[in-house]
């Protein structure tokens, strides 16, 4: 129940000459909430109602400006969350994609033998099975003078079925082989095929002819070549590429 003032209430008021009846009102209800705190254990009135001299009007409009202020802020958080900025605060998801989803659609096709090699290997040698096994770029190593071989890593091996099980079982066995190479001159001589296990790498080895190979073709450190694997009445051939 709302207890109305008494005179008791304004005992200890006073009175300044300058007060107009606006600072009479702010007074009244300045006391008003004073005797409402007492009896209800209230927190204590804001002091911008209570103050008691000429500057009072002033200091209610900077009170009332900086209630409108933050009004006006919180209107614009609201609005830029609804102009569209707002995705930034809480932007959608993309769908996580899987690997598959992540590979080419249209897979890159397996290279082709250039049709000349085509031509001379199927058609005027007879020449069937024809296998990529590798295609690698020449390093140093490859056209060292010294070294003479070029290296075939497992690693980069693409199929080892080009070799059947009696010539795998003679390169397991230490056993090198004489295979009929046609080099990228189309001109053909028999190498070496060999297999080198170093520590817990394996690779397979042309030797002994590939020096003049590389001179007659000027293979150079960086060109990138390949090699493929093809039978002539069973026997193991191969033709090397230069891209």
């Amino acid at each position: 129940m709302m207890e109305l003032l008494s005179s008791d209430d304004f005992k200890d008021t006073k009175i300044d000459p300058n007060w107009g009846p606006f600072d009479y009102l702010l007074h009244v209800v300045h006391v008003d909430q004073q005797k409402f705190q007492k009896s209800h254990n209230a927190p204590p009135p804001p002091q911008i109602l209570c103050k008691q001299d000429h500057t009072g009007f002033k200091l209610r409009f900077k009170f009332n400006n900086s209630v409108g202020l933050k009004r006006k802020r919180n209107l614009k958080a609201v609005e830029e969350e609804d102009d569209g900025e707002g995705d930034r605060v809480a932007p959608k998801l993309k769908p996580k994609r899987s690997k598959k989803q992540e590979k080419s659609v249209c897979p890159i096709p397996p290279p082709d033998l250039p049709p000349k090699f085509r031509q001379l290997i199927v058609e005027e040698m007879g020449g069937r099975g024809l296998v990529l096994v590798i295609q690698k770029t020449i390093f140093f190593s490859d056209i060292n003078p010294t070294a003479s071989r070029f290296s075939i890593p497992f690693s980069q091996v693409k199929t080892h079925d080009f070799l059947n099980e009696a010539e795998a079982k003679e390169l397991d066995d230490k056993n090198p082989m004489q295979v009929w190479l046609l080099d990228p001159s189309m001109k053909g001589t028999s190498i070496t095929l060999n297999k080198w296990v170093m520590g817990s790498s394996s690779l397979y080895v042309l030797t002994n002819m590939w020096n003049p190979i590389v001179k007659n073709n000027q293979l150079k450190k960086g060109d990138t070549v390949q090699l493929w694997s093809f039978r002539m009445n069973s026997l193991l051939c191969f033709a090397l590429i230069k891209l």
